[in-house]
């Protein structure tokens, strides 16, 4: 979704204007923006054919930029609305129709594009209310809106490394969707828990591509802490793409899938410490599919472990260091389906956290990647063979943050 400079501009000033019209208790207003150099060295074809390692991608970008207001009404009602700003992502451009030029005012269309005329895309990230003591239950709150998805760890990932949220990364579910949910907390801090009913379909889609599934997601997620440094969690949900039947002919549609997705999560942490290991399940279904050329159904499945050592004890300087190793494993496939691959990921990298508040929360962070990927070919399919879709890539970012209560 994108808009004129203009209307960025309108926008941003309503997001400082309107909760204070609207007889806020309590405003807040906080950003977080990334700026980062992404080189990435890949398999191309040579003169002669043969694959060799190029760099592909060498480039500055703001890659996320993050402005959000956080309002309260009362003591039982307050509300987010965060906005998404971006360089790299692909945008809903508005062009003009070169066939139409001659027109006093010219119309019009849109296509997708890569970059933005404007310089940057801007998408809702986060738009909801918050209830608390709607529902008489202790700790429990009633959540309606554009919100995060209780699933695995993508709704309280930090990106203490640079990538995303396996379940992101993978594609496993969306960090935020339009829906409705109840979560809160069990006595004693004892865990955590969440129910939800959600669009399933993210918070990227605009106009008519936001109702191509009219099916809801239904998400249960449970967090459990019985000892000190020691967390256990599961999440379900249940999810579609697609439509089942076409509008216009009612004829089955053979793209539409059914999901059913879990996550089981461990995580350690003692002293320095902290390690995080997730397993991953996706199984799909495409019921309608007839043709025995295509993938009717697979299940994918993968595991994650990071660790992340704190040297801030040792050194006296806010240091860590980071390792992640992934495994995605999609060759359930069948052997003709180009998405039939096995992957394996190593992150290796450090963080250096400076300019500290008084909650001792860095307002800024340098933070170095280094990422390799490569696929099993007797486990993918053979486009994937020799290396040809192996990769490398070094991210460099530089993250800074800030909070402030303007009322």
């Amino acid at each position: 979704m994108l808009f004129s400079s203009i209307s960025k501009r309108k926008l941003c000033l309503a997001l400082l204007v309107l909760p204070m019209l609207a007889g806020a208790v309590e405003t807040k207003l906080s950003g977080e923006f990334w700026g980062r150099w992404i080189n990435e060295t890949a398999k191309r074809k040579d003169a002669s054919g043969n694959y060799q390692d190029k760099m592909v991608n060498n480039y500055l970008s703001l890659e996320r930029g993050y402005l959000g207001l956080e309002t309260k009404f009362s003591e039982m009602t307050k509300a987010r609305f965060t906005i998404d700003i971006f360089t790299t992502d692909k945008t809903h451009e508005y062009i003009q129709d070169s066939l139409q030029t001659a027109l006093p005012v010219e119309p019009i269309t849109s296509t997708n594009k890569s970059g933005s005329v404007d310089g940057a895309g801007l998408k809702i990230k986060y738009a909801y209310v918050d209830f608390t003591g709607l529902v008489p239950v202790p700790d429990l709150t009633l959540s309606a809106g554009m919100q995060k998805v209780y699933f695995g760890t993508i709704y309280d990932w930090n990106y203490t490394l640079i990538g995303k949220a396996p379940t992101d990364e993978y594609k496993v579910a969306n960090s935020a969707d339009l829906g409705i949910t109840l979560n809160g907390y069990l006595p004693q801090g004892f865990g955590e828990y969440a129910l939800g009913v959600y669009n399933g379909e993210g918070y990227k889609k605009v106009a008519s591509s936001l109702k191509e599934n009219t099916d809801f997601a239904y998400l249960a997620n449970l967090r459990l802490t019985p000892l000190p440094g020691i967390t256990l969690g599961g999440s379900f949900m249940s999810n579609s793409a697609g439509r089942e039947k076409t509008l216009d002919s009612d004829a089955l549609n053979a793209s539409y899938e059914k999901q059913q997705l879990l996550d089981g999560l461990v995580r350690l942490a003692y002293g320095p410490v902290d390690v995080w290991s997730e397993y991953i399940s996706k199984k799909v279904e495409y019921s309608n599919e007839t043709s025995a050329a295509k993938t009717k159904k697979f299940t994918a499945t993968g595991i994650s472990i990071i660790p992340i050592i704190s040297l801030k004890d040792y050194i006296d300087t806010d240091v860590q260091l980071i390792g992640r190793y992934d495994s995605w494993d999609e060759s359930d496939r069948i052997a003709a389906d180009k998405a039939r691959s096995k992957l394996s990921a190593m992150t290796f990298g450090a963080n250096y956290n400076f300019l500290h508040d008084e909650s001792a929360v860095p307002a800024m962070q340098l933070q170095l990647n280094y990422t390799t990927k490569s696929y099993d070919e007797d486990e993918s399919h053979s486009d994937f063979a020799a290396g040809k879709k192996d990769s490398s890539q070094i991210n460099l970012q530089l993250k800074w943050r800030f909070a402030n209560t303007l009322k």
